[in-house]
């Protein structure tokens, strides 16, 4: 049985080339973990607004999105872009939280 679809957002300063390649890098990586989810881009101006399960972006944009009162459910801080292994297992625990409240 497939579980409930997960609302992502990938977040970057424009919205456009970092949210981009981590939208791939997350579609990716929830489609390996078994679930299903939309992903959708944004930039930190429109984030904040977007009601969704989990933003995932840069510890900097993820600081000020909390301190903006995000809707998000999950906010999932990635250092490393290219780290596949960081972004599965905290996309994982972030995905476990949301579907467990």
């Amino acid at each position: 049985m497939m579980a409930r679809e997960l609302y992502i957002i990938t977040v970057c300063g424009l919205g456009t080339g970092t949210a981009l390649f981590l939208k791939i890098q997350v579609s990716n990586a929830v489609r390996e973990l078994g679930y299903n989810a939309r992903v959708e881009t944004a930039d930190a101006s429109q984030a904040k607004n977007i009601k969704c399960d989990i933003i995932v972006t840069a510890p900097d944009l993820a600081k000020m999105l909390r301190a903006q009162g995000a809707f998000a459910k999950e906010i999932v801080e990635i250092k490393n872009y290219m780290n596949k292994q960081e972004l599965r297992e905290k996309l994982k625990e972030a995905i476990n939280k949301v579907l467990s409240s």
